[in-house]
């Protein structure tokens, strides 16, 4: 009976110390969870929280607000993206989909004084068109990757003359190219899923790399505006930095 009960306690002490392991705590980004922080203009910045826990992201989130602007801060947006996934698992012999979510909270905040330096901050080359705060805003190299379902990191580091046949080499040759008076657009599809693949689009100017575009999962109408939009650079320019056509983007 003793050694029962001590096998007892000892089982009970693993597990509160296995959910103890298990816990996530506010951190900077690591092993998929955590926080970014990117600048978004003077005591503005954007912040995303990486998570699998829900309600948790959303506090984790309001604490590094509360951690980066001590003085106060005002949330100028703050919404949630849930990430799905699926995940096959062998049981009995058979291969079982069990699906899994992550999270990610996301906003923005104006902080009523200075920032703190106890938060790391991350620069970020990428851009789009925020629909809440309706101006150009930056989004982190994570949250491309997590929400367009491929790594694209590596486009910025493009060489500006001679980018397609750079990219050539690591993606093969561009689905469609076209355009007009020294402009010419090149389109890959890569990643996103079966039915809204995204689009990476390099526009180039007398050769020269001018815009670096990625339109994340999109409709068959919005696939077709930007063939049409195509024939003429400055026209497909201009509907992804006024946020007609939602895309992020880099000027090299």
């Amino acid at each position: 009976m003793k050694i029962l009960a001590t096998f007892k306690v000892i089982s009970l002490l693993v597990f509160f110390l296995s959910l103890i392991a298990c816990t996530p705590t506010q951190r900077p980004l690591k092993n998929g969870q955590g926080y970014v922080v990117v600048p978004a203009g003077e005591n503005h910045y954007r912040i995303e929280y990486y998570l699998k826990h829900a309600k948790l992201a959303e506090t984790y989130w309001n604490t590094t607000a509360g951690h980066l602007c001590p003085g106060g801060f005002q949330v100028l947006y703050n919404k949630k993206q849930v990430l799905n996934f699926d995940m096959y698992v062998p049981i009995a012999g058979n291969n079982v989909n069990i699906g899994r979510q992550e999270f990610i909270q996301y906003g923005e905040v104006a902080c009523d004084g200075e920032p703190s330096n106890a938060i790391v901050l991350t620069e970020s080359k990428w851009r789009e068109f925020n629909a809440e705060t309706k101006s150009i805003k930056p989004v982190s190299d994570r949250w491309l990757t997590e929400t367009l379902q491929l790594y694209v990191s590596h486009l910025a580091d493009l060489p500006k003359a001679n980018s397609v046949a750079a990219l050539t080499k690591i993606w093969g040759k561009p689905r469609q190219q076209s355009g007009q008076n020294n402009e010419l657009l090149s389109v890959w599809v890569k990643g996103g899923d079966s039915w809204f693949p995204n689009q990476i689009g390099l526009l180039e100017q007398d050769q020269q790399l001018k815009l670096i575009i990625v339109l994340p999962g999109v409709s068959g109408y919005l696939a077709g505006l930007i063939e049409k939009s195509s024939l003429q650079g400055k026209n497909l320019e201009s509907l992804i930095t006024t946020g007609i056509l939602p895309a992020y983007f880099y000027r090299p």
